[in-house]
């Protein structure tokens, strides 16, 4: 064989090859916010280079260059959000090149996993399969034990691909299995054309051998996968609108606001500041949200009294005042530094004062920056009964026939970095209908990265989400209920009018009752579904119409095994026995 492309990448320079993709890939792929094509690229790439040197003497050397290569890129992708967390930028960029290092061996299992035990299934049907569940129960596990939730998984933010209305249903690990399906199947293909022939114009012939049926089931268990990925992308053609905000028939108007000040040089806003700025906003606004440690207090005295003087005026609104507070100092240790927790308060008019409703306290702190000063809370998010009462345009009777005429809308809440954790409201035993969100993030990219986080939760959840983020270039707005809508990047108040669903369903979705572990038995049940890929027809109804088929499509014909000399020619490039065959 001359020297054609695929010669050229498996035979002269693979290793430059491979790892000058995979770097490259990584910088585009692994940023803070990955995107699903890229992604895919990478591990298409990544499954590729496994497949090839899996059974060659120089596999433990390639491997290195491929950490380093993918290793490099990803931290590059992080630097800006590296350095902006810690004031020492070579020890904040050392610490993300090690996540980065440790989180490429996480993603490199599967593929290990896949490459040693495919083989020894049966059906072709779950030998392709075999990857997407794998992958995504890699992450799941992952998602769970990390101390940054699914920050730096190699999953795609929602907005990058067509699998979105999965969450609900399947949540994350749906979309992690999608991904693993696209790799897997774009690998196989890529694959086939590296294996290759230079008499890709001869006539496939059908024939009765072994080989050659072997082959037709592989291109029909590939088929059928790219079948099913195209239908699961089909629903996300329809445009989910939200809710109109001009009735109240079957529909709750609800204003939201998130209250941020404007920031002064050199100096935070003050406690009155965030106060007189509420109540400019509780004229248009039932639910008034501060931003993650808005203020800070000493004891808790000086927090009843910061909430006694929030009361006034503020009108039927309820306010999430998210703040900082002291614990009393240890007695054993007096002199070690107090330390502290973030917690969100609920707010209301005619509470006394000690009645406000604690919400809820952060559980999971950001590595270095709160690890060492914060203490994490045990206890998950509850439910808050606000009653809503009717808008300015229509009266008491038309809105409800209760005593109150209020309607209940459900409040729950949960912290920044809690979010990235898809358990983070796996204990509520209802739905709610709004979920607050007060955050404070560094930079622009993780502000970015968290807020597709928080939506991903509301829409496993079949909730609303206001993200209310204090950071100097953080993201805040609304999501879920068919709105994406960032309102306002840095600080700025703004209102927003939402409508929730009237009577509110409080059923929980499919995701929330069974949780990643009934998602792991569905993918099993998928890639255990052979026996019905078995009775499909090969390319069409007949072994003629199959012929034509395979003729007419180039690249479904390259799926069949070229002829041994050029598998040889390619592939055997090295020391006698360390052939192998890129299709399995």
């Amino acid at each position: 064989m001359g020297d054609t492309i695929q010669s050229f990448i498996l035979a002269k320079n693979p290793t430059l090859i491979f790892g000058a993709s995979e770097f490259l890939l990584a910088l585009i792929s692994l940023t803070p916010t990955p995107t699903f094509v890229p992604l895919v690229l990478l591990l298409t790439v990544l499954r590729v280079h496994g497949m090839r040197i899996a059974c060659r003497s120089t596999r433990v050397l390639e491997l290195m260059c491929s950490w380093v290569a993918v290793t490099a890129g990803a931290s590059l992708a992080h630097y800006s959000s590296a350095t902006n967390a810690l004031s020492n930028t070579p020890q904040a960029f050392a610490a993300v090149a090690v996540m980065s290092a440790i989180t490429y061996v996480l993603a490199i299992v599967p593929f290990y996993v896949d490459i040693r035990l495919h083989r020894n299934f049966q059906s072709v049907w779950a030998q392709v399969t075999f990857l997407p569940v794998v992958w995504a129960t890699t992450w799941a596990i992952v998602s769970h034990i990390s101390p940054v939730g699914r920050l730096l998984n190699w999953s795609p933010v929602s907005s990058s691909h067509p699998f979105g209305w999965l969450l609900p249903y399947t949540g994350p690990m749906g979309i992690d299995w999608a991904v693993g399906a696209c790799a897997a199947l774009s690998s196989e293909v890529a694959a086939a054309w590296l294996m290759g022939t230079d008499s890709d114009e001869q006539l496939v012939h059908l024939s009765t051998s072994s080989s050659e049926a072997r082959s037709n089931r592989r291109s029909r268990g590939l088929l059928t996968l790219g079948t099913l990925l195209v239908a699961l992308s089909l629903p996300s053609l329809y445009t989910s609108l939200p809710a109109r905000t001009d009735t109240i028939f079957d529909v709750s108007p609800l204003g939201v606001a998130c209250a941020l000040p404007p920031v002064r040089k050199d100096s935070h806003p003050t406690l009155s500041d965030f106060i007189t700025e509420t109540k400019k906003l509780t004229s248009q606004a039932k639910v008034v949200l501060w931003p993650e440690s808005a203020v800070v207090f000493k004891n808790q005295g000086e927090r009843e009294a910061a909430f006694e003087d929030l009361r006034k005026n503020i009108q039927k609104s309820v306010i999430g005042v998210a703040f900082e507070e002291f614990l009393p100092e240890d007695s054993s240790s007096p002199g070690r530094s107090r330390m502290r927790r973030n917690g969100l308060a609920l707010v209301q008019e005619g509470q006394e004062k000690g009645e406000e409703v604690i919400q809820y306290y952060k559980r999971n702190l950001v590595p270095f920056t709160e690890s060492f000063s914060a203490i994490p809370s045990t206890e998950p998010p509850t439910i808050f009964n606000f009653e809503l009462g009717p808008p300015k345009w229509a009266t008491r009777p038309e809105w409800s026939s209760t005593p109150n005429h209020t309607r209940p809308v459900t409040i729950t809440s949960s912290i920044c970095l809690d979010f990235a954790f898809p358990s983070a409201f796996s204990s509520l035993h209802s739905r709610p209908a709004l979920i607050l969100a007060p955050a404070r993030t560094w930079d622009s990219t993780v502000g970015l990265a968290m807020w597709e986080q928080a939506k991903s939760r509301a829409n496993e959840m079949g909730s609303m989400v206001l993200w209310c983020d204090g950071g100097a270039t953080g993201v805040s707005g609304v999501g879920g209920g068919g709105i994406s809508e960032i309102m306002q990047l840095g600080s700025g108040s703004w209102t927003r009018t939402i409508s929730l669903q009237f009577p509110f369903d409080q059923r929980r979705t499919v995701y929330a009752v069974v949780g990643d572990f009934g998602v792991f038995v569905l993918l099993v049940a998928i890639m255990g579904g052979s026996l019905v890929t078995r009775h499909l027809p090969a390319l069409s109804g007949s072994l003629s119409g199959s012929h034509a088929v395979l003729q007419a499509v180039a690249l479904l014909r390259r799926l069949l095994p070229g002829r041994r000399r050029d598998q040889e020619s390619l592939i055997g490039v090295e020391a006698p026995g360390e052939r192998q065959n890129l299709l399995h």
